[in-house]
């Protein structure tokens, strides 16, 4: 399965997701590919600090990805894609080589107006792959009223890409974990950090 997580817009916290998706991935015994598309180059950097050698991590930033990716299904059982920043040839082709589309989007206004211009994309490209889409809610504070307005907002393109039930909070542990190579169920195995990605690879390889 090919997983991209990807915003035309920075800052929304897309490695921080891909990254994490990568380690539960791992320790549920899948083969994981990470690919970086980003030039900043973060899910890569991350790998570098990674001391385990259960993800295997390349930085691919071209616009032939979705034909490229073809070469590596047979060796793993799971691609994540680490994609966006702007809307250009690569983010469209890291979409393209996706199953699945997963769209974080910050609780604010800006990000939900923002949203749209991935949204767009995911709509063009859909009926060339067929595949499927979904939007969650990042660093998301606790019982805010920004939340449920965000949320209600976005019911405008959930025709397209449903909205998860399940939301991300703006917890410490995603931070704190990232500079020593470690997923958040690692860093702190009993935390809210840990549930909430235990949950989202659930939703997304389970189906549940």
């Amino acid at each position: 399965m090919i997983v991209t997580v990807g915003n035309t817009k920075g800052g929304v916290g897309k490695s921080t997701i891909s990254v994490n998706l990568a380690v539960e991935c791992a320790r549920n015994g899948q083969k994981v590919l990470l690919i970086d598309t980003d030039p900043q180059g973060s899910a890569v950097a991350f790998r570098a600090e990674r001391e385990a050698d259960d993800i295997h991590a390349i930085a691919l930033i071209t616009d032939k990805l979705h034909k490229d990716v073809l070469g590596f299904k047979d060796a793993f059982s799971t691609i994540i894609i680490d994609a966006g920043g702007r809307d250009n040839k690569v983010f469209r082709s890291a979409v393209a080589a996706s199953d699945l589309f997963l769209l974080p989007v910050l609780p604010s206004q800006f990000d939900v107006w923002a949203a749209e211009d991935s949204v767009n994309v995911f709509k063009e490209i859909k009926p060339f792959n067929g595949m499927k889409g979904q939007m969650i809610l990042n660093m998301v504070r606790s019982n805010t009223k920004i939340s449920v307005e965000a949320q209600a907002a976005l019911s405008e393109y959930t025709d397209e890409l449903p909205l998860l039930p399940l939301r991300l909070h703006n917890r410490v542990a995603y931070k704190s974990s990232i500079s020593l190579g470690l997923g958040v169920s690692e860093y702190e195995p009993k935390g809210k950090a840990a549930q909430e990605m235990k949950k989202l690879h659930n939703i997304i390889f389970n189906n549940i």
